[in-house]
């Protein structure tokens, strides 16, 4: 860092003082101090006037770095407000959590000094503190910059990032005990990031982050934390071989720098601190990010966000402006806001006692700008005789000597400053990052054969940083504006003719040095720089070129904002020139349809397919622009006209498929399939060829749309024709899901069988485009491959999809995949309880946060039947509690939408009727679930609501329920003989109630072990218990009881064993004997379990076990025995009596969930 004074104000010398008399001045004219002497002295480090803002955050910060056992950490941000100290009960920082504070103030009120005290403050009192603990403060900036349109996407996140990444690197090149904690630090967070299995090695979200922010390739590699470790590579070298891997989704760069600064933040002994600038220049993938990250209080701790922005440019319609009332309407108390306004008199005269007569100052900067200024023009001068400060002017005509415009004050100034300094600002900005003295070499390079050397810079760069222009970043290791107004100055000082000249050659230098990840920034800037010239003075074409390119870099950086504000700058250069290059005015229209298409402008794309149908001479060549129609009413949700639209675009290529297909049509395109596979199987898809072929987007998409809109007949003519156009060509990534489509709907469980078979073979060609890969994958496992594998099967995959297209930002498909996870789980009988019921807690605010209330009552339709079956309860069979209110949600929906609410209700409500053995309900749920058609395109939701009704009908005494019955037999039967794992159990259980007898109880029970269902075992027990009671054998009767208490116990339905308990006393008692695990129908993934199958009752009531001990296989999702399960119970219960904070009983169930 360089050695200059911060007191010193070039032209003005003297000493603003009370002088007495002229010993006075004779004892100053002898003084030691002459080089002193005419020098105005501003107080160092200090302050003025900000005290009481100053307390708030220490305090908010106090809050999170103090443990204090005797108070509450919600009570933080109000006593930080009234000024008392606060702290956390019983919590250790890495748990704390996080803070927000906006700073709001004008420009040049004084935001970034009022931070950079607190930080100096907070520093010297842990340097001070008894402890001695001189440990830094991490604390990282990030500035956004009026020139946003010339910025990188993330531009002052990036710097956060790269100024996290120097600080580690330089920490190692410092003292030996500088070196020795960034060593440690840097083991630390290394540890967590390769433990990370969402941003560790080779994981996407590793890339994602490499890809947007380059700085943090050494931090996410490793080489970092280990010198003798080379750093990895960069797998493209260029820009131009990068931008084809796509665009990274918004949701992948949220979660992963959130769990970036999570793994930081939980790794250092106190709060890191973020300081995020000018947030008003925002762009607005970083708005969305930070409203994710302000928000993300589950996850983010130890970590205070301070963003500061000029409020008298963030109005009530500003972006921000939403993100603030969002992130106080989420984080309530621990959310505070600053705001700073002009200083105070007092505070005034205390920085420079009245000394230039001003009424009002806003700023100290503009104090020192209006001082300076009236040293240049002679109105205040320094009298080397009296040693004091005099005027040329009084107080009236002061006025007249200092400019209203404190940016006109500046210009005035830089007039008076060297031209080699004049023109190094002038650079500088129109810059909007810090750079290095060697690009300022390059960008300082002219024709005229005055180029400055390196040596030469760095002094101008001193020297004006001596005048007050410039300061040095500790952060960036360079110079930076001392002000934003000073920024705005230098821009404005260069003639509008000189401008012109400079910016061209500086966009020249941009171009050639923008070669490289970390080199980007260049052309962001240099396209800005041309942009803003007349036509006259640019290349337009290689204008044209350089907007498409970066527009793509914009994209692959997760902006689409930006890619469609560079290709409406194309489009504006190419409308005087349009089709004359039909080639660039081809690529230029169907870049911004695209672009359009995806920010779901509707009128901008109507207007630029209309150009491109005019003027395109192919139909390859409008196909892009058909598509986006076809795509945008997609978005719409008016599925059935996207299909029918699609295929008349299809029917431009000569397929002639009908758009109400008729039994003679489907006959008619079955044989051309046939005829097109030459006898042979689907299999022989799998030695097909891969290639590109963009028109299976369009066959995928109508072929999900006749699904979505209820058009079987279409959907198979339109598969049938795509499978047809492989034959021909090859198989396209797309097919698989096609296929998937296909065999959905096919009747015959075989042949969908054999295609989703293919199906998935073929998707591994394809797992690079993970979004296609998983989705296409989950659609097979919920539509196709449940049919005949079982439930257990898919559990896991099933929750790996919706993990993997959540990542990408597919939501929608996300919450499907994991909506067919929670039935598959529930269809095999898993395990339940508190763990179970926070995942779906955590899943539902996720719903929310993303606006998808259908899906949201789902799963909380889902939690509140797990609750009722795991907790006590006098009326277990309504679906009324914490998590779900029916009759209030039903109140609240109409439509399609209320019809599925009631069928989902109404199923889980019938299991419930079926396991608690209340008729009523059984038969009002049956009448319910008979009004809807007994098919489901989800196979394990199918499944249970099948089931539960044929176990419902048998179990009523009204016969004219046995039809339902029959029908659910009937299916049941057929997917058995078909070969299907998950049918036995259903069958055979359906079947023991429709005749009851030992030996079909017996088949049931014995089926439902092997396939591993505990929860059918369990109710087929009871339910063979009822019936052997009927039958006066006590002794078998309470041995089958015994075993389904604890069947039901180890499922979760705790409320269950206790109902049971209630109605059979002696199984209050009942102990499970050591080792036989009776009813622990699993231990662990792969574990065996033992259950004894027969007990008697003693004379005293008690239950003894009386051999019979049975084996059983099975499975189990988590990988939890009890014993694990109780010592998770008991975590949970500590955190909950340790963490005040946390009492409630979602920040419990979300604690269960972590813990596990």
């Amino acid at each position: 860092m360089p050695d200059y004074d911060d007191s010193y104000v070039s032209g003005c010398h003297g000493t603003v003082a009370e002088q007495l008399d002229e010993a006075y001045y004779d004892d100053r004219s002898d003084a030691d101090d002459d080089m002193e002497k005419g020098r105005i002295k501003f107080p160092k480090n200090k302050l003025y006037g900000r005290d009481k803002e100053l307390g708030v955050l220490r305090q908010l910060y106090g809050a999170m770095a103090t443990n204090n056992s005797e108070e509450r950490a919600d009570d933080g941000a109000a006593a930080a407000r009234e000024g008392t100290r606060i702290s956390f009960a019983g919590s250790s920082p890495s748990n704390v959590d996080s803070r927000v504070v906006f700073l709001s103030g004008y420009s040049g009120v004084g935001k970034s000094a009022l931070v950079a005290e607190f930080i100096n403050q907070i520093q010297q009192e842990y340097n001070n503190s008894a402890e001695n603990d001189a440990s830094p403060v991490l604390h990282f900036s990030g500035k956004y910059t009026q020139q946003s349109s010339g910025a990188a996407p993330f531009s002052a996140v990036s710097e956060v990032f790269g100024n996290i990444v120097s600080s580690l690197v330089n920490g190692q090149q410092g003292s030996e005990e500088e070196k020795n904690y960034t060593r440690s630090l840097c083991t630390k967070i290394w540890k967590r990031i390769e433990s990370s299995d969402v941003i560790g090695p080779d994981t996407d979200g590793n890339e994602v982050l490499i890809e947007i922010f380059p700085s943090l390739r050494p931090l996410l590699d490793g080489s970092f934390a280990n010198k003798n470790k080379l750093q990895r590579m960069e797998s493209m070298s260029n820009v131009e071989d990068r931008e084809k891997k796509g665009e990274p989704s918004m949701n992948a760069v949220k979660e992963s720098t959130s769990e970036l600064l999570t793994l930081i933040a939980s790794s250092l002994q106190r709060p890191l601190i973020l300081f995020l600038d000018d947030l008003q220049w925002a762009d607005g993938p970083s708005m969305e990010l930070l409203l994710f990250l302000l928000t993300n209080d589950t996850q983010l701790k130890n970590l205070m966000f301070i963003c500061a922005y000029r409020s008298n440019e963030v109005g009530v319609d500003h972006p921000f402006a939403n993100i603030m009332t969002k992130v106080t309407e989420s984080r309530g108390e621990l959310v505070a806001k600053v705001d700073l306004f002009s200083l105070s008199q007092e505070a005034i005269s205390l920085f420079i006692a009245d000394s230039i007569g001003m009424e009002e100052v806003d700023s100290v900067a503009e104090l020192v700008e209006a001082l300076e200024e009236l040293v240049r023009k002679n109105a205040l001068y320094y009298d080397i005789m009296c040693f004091e400060w005099r005027w040329t002017v009084d107080k009236v005509e002061l006025a007249n000597q200092v400019s209203a415009d404190v940016v006109e004050t500046i210009k005035d100034k830089i007039k008076g400053l060297s031209a080699d300094i004049q023109r190094l600002l002038s650079v500088m900005a129109f810059i909007p990052q810090s750079v290095g003295v060697p690009v300022l070499k390059e960008l300082l390079m002219n024709d005229e054969d005055n180029s400055l050397d390196e040596n030469k810079i760095a002094a101008l760069l001193k020297e004006a940083s001596e005048d007050g222009m410039l300061m040095w970043s500790t952060e960036s290791r360079n110079y930076v504006f001392s002000h934003d107004r000073i920024r705005e100055a230098s821009r404005e000082y260069v003639v509008e003719e000189d401008r012109d000249k400079m910016l061209l050659h500086m966009a020249d230098v941009l171009q050639r040095l923008g070669k490289g990840s970390k080199m980007e920034w260049c052309l962001y800037t240099a396209v800005d720089l041309l942009n803003s010239l007349p036509p006259d003075k640019v290349d337009v074409a290689d204008l044209i070129k350089l907007n498409l390119r970066v527009s793509k870099m914009a994209k692959s950086r997760g902006s689409p904002e930006k890619e469609n504000m560079l290709l409406r700058e194309s489009l504006e250069r190419l409308q005087p020139f349009k089709w004359n290059d039909y080639d660039q005015s081809l690529e230029v229209y169907n870049a911004v349809i695209a672009s359009e298409c995806s920010l779901g402008n509707g009128d901008s794309m109507s207007t630029a397919i209309d150009e491109v149908l005019d003027h395109a001479k192919s139909l390859q060549d409008k196909f892009s622009a058909y598509f986006a129609m076809v795509q945008h009413l997609r978005v719409s949700k008016d599925y059935r006209t996207a299909a029918h639209e699609g295929v008349k675009v299809l029917n431009m290529y000569s397929y002639n498929i009908p758009l109400q297909p008729t039994k003679a049509d489907l006959i008619r395109e079955k044989m051309k399939l046939r005829l097109a596979f030459k006898s042979r199987s689907y299999a022989s898809l799998l030695k097909l060829p891969i290639i590109e072929d963009p028109i299976f987007e369009l066959f995928n998409q109508v072929c999900w749309d006749a699904l979505f809109s209820g058009q079987p007949r279409l959907l198979m003519v339109v598969a049938w024709t795509a499978i047809r156009r492989a034959i021909e060509k090859g198989v396209e990534r797309l097919l698989p899901h096609i296929l998937v489509a296909l065999g959905t709907l096919l009747g015959n469980v075989k042949a969908a069988n054999e295609i989703g078979n293919v199906a998935r073979t073929l998707s591994e060609n394809f797992r690079d485009n993970k979004a296609d890969y998983s989705q296409t994958r989950f659609a097979n496992y919920a539509g196709i491959i449940f049919y005949l594998q079982s439930f257990r099967s898919g559990v896991d995959i099933l929750h790996q999809c919706y993990k993997d297209l959540r990542f990408v930002g597919r939501f929608e498909p996300a919450l499907g995949s994991q909506l067919n996870y929670i039935y598959a789980y529930f269809a095999a009988g898993y395990q339940m309880g508190t763990i179970f019921e926070s995942k779906l807690l955590v899943v539902d605010e996720f719903c929310k946060s993303i606006d998808k209330s259908g899906f949201a009552a789902s799963f909380q339709i889902h939690r509140q039947f797990a609750m009722n079956l795991r907790q006590r309860s006098d009326h277990p069979m309504m679906l009324n509690g914490p998590a779900f209110q029916q009759d209030t949600a039903l109140a609240n929906t109409s439509g399609q939408a209320r019809k599925m609410m009631l069928r989902d209700a109404s199923i889980f409500r019938l299991e419930l009727a079926f396991i608690f053995n209340n008729s009523e309900c059984m038969a009002e749920m049956l009448e319910i679930l008979s009004g809807y058609p007994f098919e489901d395109q989800v196979i394990s939701r199918f499944h249970i609501r099948a089931c539960f009704m044929g176990l419902a009908a048998f179990s009523l005494a009204e016969k004219n329920y046995h039809a339902i019955g029959n029908k659910c037999l009937k299916y049941f039967r057929r997917m058995k003989k078909l070969g299907s794992t998950n049918a036995p159990p259903a069958y055979f259980f359906i079947a023991a109630l429709k005749k009851p007898t030992k030996k079909a109880f017996t088949a049931a029970i014995d089926s439902c072990r092997e396939a591993s269902m505990p929860h059918l075992e369990a109710m087929a027990r009871e339910r063979y218990a009822m019936f052997l009671l009927t039958r006066n054998e006590l002794e078998l009767a309470n041995s089958c009881l015994t075993s389904a208490y604890w069947l039901y116990f180890d499922w979760g339905a705790h409320g269950k064993s206790l109902s049971l308990a209630r109605e059979y006393p002696f199984l209050k008692t009942v102990k499970r004997a050591k080792g036989t695990g009776t009813g622990s129908h699993v231990s662990s993934r792969s574990g065996t379990a033992t259950a004894t199958a027969k007990s008697v009752v003693s004379g005293n009531g008690s239950v003894q076990n009386s051999g019979g001990i049975y084996k059983r296989q099975g499975t189990f999702n988590y990988n939890s025995t009890c014993k694990y399960g109780r010592a998770i119970l008991s975590l949970t219960l500590l955190v909950y009596f340790h963490v005040p904070h946390l009492h409630s009983t979602n920040s419990v169930l979300i604690v269960a969930s972590i813990l596990q």
